[in-house]
């Protein structure tokens, strides 16, 4: 039996980034917090929050020290007023991220309707809006963007974390509603090219494991994507979830895992996995990481 792995897994260089600098503000301040997760996994907020790091809901809970904005990035009224009480603020918004922001701004100051495809829901989604003087526009399926009404001008963006054929799909009924529309396909580059490798591993695959935080948009996304391919599919956070689950009849076992998701997490499924006798093949990527 065989274990089939895309050739990248770990932490992307945004999620990277934060969990260091949050990491190297613990050396500066013993009074270091984060308003919500910095990251979507749980076993990583965890670990932060033993070092240290305290995760907040509301900025009344934080009398002095240092506020770290997570790497979805935060609405403007939230940083503003961190900064007027008084707290050192470390910026680890995940420069894609930041690059969806300035768009949509530059868009709207050149008299685009800003419609943004995501999750309205989502943190990085309600970071772009904040940044926005007008109202702007989500939509989170091709249906909603039927729904938008017509404009003169409209400058389309979309959240790093979405999946490329819904982004193309709700991008087709936008064209039809203004006379110009500017697309930019602002999906994270290490997102998609994780998306197309989940899919070469998932289609060779009789079984799909996928490894992440449940609130990961971009690890459910993954998820979607072996769902939609027709394959079974478990999503789990921690590797022991596996244990309970059904693996005996499958003869290729497919493993991924969100840009969130540290690749410890990833390794410790595969020793699961080998445990029960499989062969680890491990497309495009050496033995030696495991």
């Amino acid at each position: 039996m065989k274990i089939l792995l895309p050739p990248e897994l770990g932490f992307c260089f945004g999620v990277k980034r934060a969990v260091e600098m949050a990491e190297e503000s613990l050396k500066k301040d013993k009074k270091v917090f984060s308003l919500g997760w910095l990251i979507h996994n749980p076993r990583v907020i965890e670990e932060l929050e033993k070092k240290g790091v305290k995760t907040v809901n509301s900025l009344s809970r934080i009398k002095e020290g240092t506020l770290i904005i997570r790497s979805h990035g935060a609405p403007l009224s939230l940083i503003e007023e961190a900064k007027k009480r008084g707290l050192k603020i470390v910026d680890a918004t995940c420069p894609y991220v930041r690059k969806v922001q300035n768009l949509a701004k530059k868009l709207e100051k050149d008299s685009y309707q800003v419609v943004i495809i995501g999750s309205p829901e989502h943190p990085e989604v309600k970071g772009v809006l904040s940044g926005l003087r007008k109202k702007g526009k989500v939509v989170t399926s091709p249906e909603e963007a039927k729904k938008i009404g017509k404009v003169k001008k409209l400058g389309v963006v979309v959240q790093t974390t979405e999946n490329l054929d819904n982004f193309l799909k709700c991008v087709k009924n936008l064209l039809a509603k203004a006379e110009e529309v500017r697309i930019f396909n602002t999906i994270c580059k290490v997102i998609q090219e994780r998306q197309k490798a989940t899919l070469r591993v998932a289609r060779e695959a009789e079984l799909m494991v996928v490894v992440g935080g449940k609130n990961s948009s971009n690890t459910r996304k993954l998820f979607e994507l072996c769902q939609k391919e027709g394959k079974k599919t478990y999503f789990i956070e921690e590797a022991q979830e596996l244990k309970k689950k059904k693996l005996k009849g499958f003869k290729k076992i497919g493993i991924t895992g969100g840009t969130s998701t540290p690749l410890s997490e990833i390794e410790k499924v595969v020793k699961i996995l080998e445990g029960r006798e499989f062969k680890c093949m491990l497309q495009g990527q050496k033995r030696k990481n495991f």
